[in-house]
């Protein structure tokens, strides 16, 4: 494994089952350039939350019409005329009388010496409700008489009740809309008719201003991810190789998808339920503070209870979706590995092989997936479990008080609904804990990525690099791959002049690729350097150097697309007529012309429709048209056919002409037009020379000659 991986998985290790501040800020900054998409549709999500709170509320009037004979109206006057007075009455009973349940120190009624459990009574003249009413109203400087029992005795007091506050002023205004016989059967019909429609128009209110809130919000999110993505997959582009030796690709694949998907969901239910739901909570909870604030506040004893359920689930859920994301990586890459080999795995009947293979894999998945599960299952029904046994303490508290005529029985049914409408946003902020979670460990994985250093020039910008005009050394380089025991290049010497053209051999495993890996600075040496004219590769800059070299590699690459899209790969604007002339030289126009739509015929994933040999052609073709100054050919030929190569042998010899051109093959043919012929052997170059020269005093040529390379001019035939 190398150091890049070593250190992902330590960074991976470090953050997992903890709630990472910085990743988090990251991730909710991406939306920042779309904030005004966001700012919109938050605003939106909150007036939602208030209308729906709103609409919530309309129930009480609903419970005072059907339930008590008090009515609307007096109730409006009762709670007006305490309110005025300091004071909290109970509702009215038969005896036309209220009692005083509550006294506040600095009111009005606590000035003229009224305690609670005194009774206010009402007179055959002025019945209790409309004293109460009288209270409510009252906006003259007298004193208002009141007749009071305590203890078995009566007196009179005179009040002045103070300015009503402006929450008051606004429930004494509604009471202007209740019609005039609202007491009456009819009109406590009419009545409700009109709170139904009023509820009705909040509510779909509500849901017009919640629909345009998370599109607008979703809006941000996915332009943020998609702007996201497009950076990531540059980074990626231009991470330096040694981030992908032995690096899963589809471990890389699955940031892109199944953790931006994560980030996608985390943040959605972030600026949404997030939201929107402590929002609804809060305002459902004022709305329960103020009809019983004692009682409403001994319920938030579960609070603390509930988050450390919530903290100790988390943590788990996040370490768990870690060893999840993984699972995903090791999924597309063992299912892509199979499909992209199926002629091989089902030439060798290996079918349930491969099935036993990505069952094993899907099981760990299987495993990660159902413990997350368990800790998402177990965590709303410990909440409604705590939620129940209060509910049930307070049932039996809201009874006591309503059977001792300490509250209302439209009171207790409203405060029973705030409880029921009160656990539904926190039993939903149980699943968004869980999912912001599960969205910083995609997070992670991601900025991982995009933290890691980029190829960079040695020196900042980097020189541009002029045309090769003397040669190229190779001056004593060694190079190890991270975690490997030995290197792969040591010491190696090494000039190439310019338009020499020079092939390097060796047996598998001696550094032959390497070596000119590094002329394109996929690695660069850990000791030595590479020169061209004299400038180390490490201070040029690396467009320029790799503008200058066409590269033919061992497994050759076909992108989706047409014939002439491949052949004129890299250039914002591939000319037609110049890529035809390519192929032409490339021995490939032939069968290019044969494909149904000629040169703009759309090949098949990885040009799975195209022979090897014709795959191979092609590939030399992109070489061409690029028509650089220096060459490299990595086993350029290793899937031609016998006629194919010679006339492709004929091209390379006539256009590596006046080009520097390094060849690496295993084939005798294709090595002997060479200028000079570079044996290595365990990362060092054994000997230089000619064919004939290197036969004679070379052990090693002589026996890759025997052993390897194919001795007949023509080499072998291999598929066209």
């Amino acid at each position: 494994m190398n150091r890049t991986v070593l250190a992902l998985n330590t960074k991976q290790r470090v953050g997992q089952g903890h709630f990472n501040p910085r990743e988090f800020r990251r991730m909710l900054a991406v939306t920042w350039p779309f904030r005004g998409y966001l700012i919109v549709g938050v605003l939106l999500t909150m007036v939602f939350a208030s209308l729906h709170t709103v609409s919530l509320a309309g129930a009480f009037p609903i419970f005072k019409i059907l339930l008590e004979e008090e009515g609307l109206r007096g109730w409006i006057a009762r709670t007006v005329a305490g309110d005025r007075l300091g004071l909290e009455f109970s509702p009215p009973t038969e005896q036309n009388r209220v009692r005083i349940v509550d006294v506040r120190s600095a009111g009005a009624g606590a000035t003229h010496g009224l305690r609670e459990n005194d009774l206010v009574l009402g007179t055959d003249e002025t019945p209790i409700g409309e004293l109460l009413a009288l209270l409510a109203n009252h906006d003259k400087r007298n004193l208002i008489p009141i007749e009071i029992e305590r203890g078995g005795e009566r007196f009179r007091v005179q009040v002045f009740p103070q300015e009503p506050s402006r929450s008051m002023r606004a429930l004494g205004a509604a009471a202007t809309w209740i019609p005039a016989d609202a007491d009456t059967a009819s009109g406590k019909l009419r009545t409700l008719v009109y709170i139904l429609v009023g509820m009705l128009t909040v509510v779909i209110s509500a849901n017009l201003f919640r629909f345009w809130g998370e599109v607008l919000i979703a809006q941000s999110v996915l332009r943020g991810l998609m702007a996201l993505r497009v950076q990531l997959y540059e980074r990626t582009l231009h991470l330096p190789m040694s981030f992908f030796a032995g690096q899963s690709t589809a471990d890389i694949v699955g940031r892109f998808v199944q953790d931006m998907q994560e980030m996608q969901r985390g943040l959605l239910t972030l600026f949404g339920r997030f939201l929107r739901e402590p929002l609804r909570a809060i305002l459902i909870l004022g709305a329960a503070l103020f009809l019983d604030w004692r009682l409403t506040l001994a319920l938030l004893v579960v609070v603390p209870v509930t988050m450390g359920i919530f903290w100790l689930v988390g943590r788990s859920v996040k370490k768990a979706n870690h060893k999840l994301l993984r699972g995903y990586g090791q999924m597309i890459d063992t299912l892509t590995t199979s499909l992209h080999n199926l002629r091989v795995v089902k030439a060798y009947t290996a079918e349930e092989y491969e099935r036993a293979r990505l069952t094993s894999v899907d099981l760990k998945m299987f495993r990660q997936q159902l413990k997350l599960a368990r800790l998402q299952a177990m965590t709303s029904p410990l909440v409604e479990t705590l939620a129940i046994l209060a509910g049930c303490m307070v049932t039996l508290w809201l009874a006591n008080r309503v059977l001792s005529h300490d509250i209302e029985v439209a009171k207790f049914v409203m405060l029973g609904v705030f409880f029921a409408y009160l656990f539904d946003p926190v039993r939903k902020l149980t699943d968004v804990y869980v999912r912001v979670l599960r969205s910083t460990a995609g997070a992670e994985r991601v900025f991982q990525v995009l933290d890691h250093p980029i190829e960079v020039d040695g020196s900042g910008a980097g020189s541009a690099l002029p045309p090769l005009a003397r040669a190229i050394e190779y001056r004593d380089v060694t190079y190890t791959y991270p975690g490997a025991e030995r290197p792969a290049v040591s010491g190696v010497s090494l000039a190439i002049a310019k338009g020499e053209t020079v092939a390097l051999v060796g047996p598998n495993g001696s550094g032959k690729t390497t070596l000119v890996s590094m002329l394109l600075r996929f690695f660069d040496p850990d000791e030595g350097a590479i020169l061209h004219d004299g400038v180390d590769l490490r201070k040029a800059s690396l467009k320029s150097l790799r503008s200058q070299i066409g590269l033919v590699t061992q497994d050759t690459i076909i992108f989706a697309g047409t014939p002439v899209d491949n052949i004129a790969y890299g250039m914002a604007h591939g000319d037609g007529k110049l890529a035809e002339e390519a192929a032409r030289r490339a021995r490939a126009d032939e069968f290019i012309r044969a494909l149904p739509g000629g040169y703009h015929a759309v090949l098949g994933e990885r040009g799975n429709t195209l022979s090897g040999g014709q795959r191979q052609r092609l590939a030399i073709a992109r070489a061409i048209f690029r028509n650089a100054p220096i060459l490299i050919f990595d086993e350029a030929t290793s899937q031609v056919d016998t006629e194919s190569e010679l006339q492709i042998q004929t091209a390379l010899q006539d256009f590596a002409r006046d080009r520097t051109t390094v060849i690496i093959a295993h084939r005798l043919s294709t090595i002997q037009f060479a200028d000079r012929i570079v044996v290595m052997d365990a990362g060092r170059v054994v000997d230089t020379g000619a064919h004939g020269d290197l036969f004679q005093r070379c052990p090693l040529y002589r026996t890759l000659c025997e052993t390897q390379f194919v001795t007949e001019p023509a080499g072998v035939a291999e598929g066209g």
